[in-house]
């Protein structure tokens, strides 16, 4: 317990210093609000024009999908705000910052995790928890304090298994020529098709958001449970266990990458 209670105060110290390092360029930060707002705002206009026209996507109605995106909205904000570290790795390879972690007595993943900040996370999070509380009052998904514990415990999960989406992919790197890797923005990306309700995709998409990039569980389980959806219980029920294997995954995958990882400017 004394061990993981030292390694939340290095966290928290390493983040801290990020923030004193982001306070010197007030300029970029006020920037930043600008464009996340604007790039949400557009997103959400997108979602407000399709169901203008169609009363529902796949029996989904508007506030429904709308809860969708707040959920994957406030999981990418957690990554940039919390752990930023996380998409920097194949930087960190290629231009050998990670000796220095290397050389630390602090475990390499921690200090990966906190080896950033960004502050557009916050504002993503900011913008998704204002959304979650208005689609999940729409919805009627939340009706009491247990259903609000649930949706907090969901919440949880599903940044946990966008972290180690992320982490895998940018973990890749160290397998790839020169550390040169793109595969976390890919997985990003295929998070703009996980905005909509998998029903309405064909069974490959289906496959691949439930097993392989398992989106489905950051969002779509989640949600369908809360807001009474026939035949989310299963999967709502699988969400503990994916979390798990995804963390196990991640441990994995960063212990054999050091293993393969030569020191020195590649």
């Amino acid at each position: 317990m004394k061990k993981w209670k030292r390694y939340a105060r290095l966290y928290v110290w390493y983040q801290a210093e990020n923030v004193r390092s982001l306070a010197q360029y007030r300029a970029d930060f006020l920037l930043m609000i600008l464009f996340t707002v604007f790039s949400q705002g557009c997103s959400l206009a997108l979602i407000g024009i399709i169901y203008s026209n169609i009363p529902a996507v796949g029996g989904w109605t508007m506030w429904e999908v709308l809860m969708l995106y707040g959920f994957l909205l406030f999981s990418e904000g957690s990554i940039n705000f919390f752990f930023q570290g996380a998409w920097k790795i194949a930087n960190m390879i290629r231009e050998a910052e990670l000796d220095r972690f290397l050389v630390r007595p602090v475990p390499v993943g921690l200090q990966l995790l906190a080896a950033r900040i960004d502050f557009e996370g916050l504002n993503k999070m900011m913008i998704a928890g204002a959304l979650l509380f208005l689609s999940a009052g729409r919805c009627g998904a939340v009706q009491g304090i247990a259903d609000g514990l649930l949706l907090l415990a969901f919440l949880i999960q599903a940044c946990i298994i966008r972290l180690c989406m992320v982490w895998i992919a940018s973990c890749a790197s160290f397998w790839m020529e020169n550390g040169r890797n793109s595969l976390n923005y890919f997985v990003i990306c295929l998070g703009e098709m996980a905005k909509y309700p998998l029903a309405i995709y064909p069974p490959v998409l289906k496959g691949i958001f439930g097993y392989l990039v398992p989106y489905a569980f950051v969002s779509y389980y989640p949600v369908g449970y809360l807001t009474g959806k026939s035949g989310m219980a299963a999967g709502a029920a699988c969400i503990p266990f994916v979390c798990a294997g995804m963390v196990l995954v991640s441990y994995g995958v960063l212990k054999r990458g050091l293993c393969r990882y030569e020191s020195g400017c590649q």
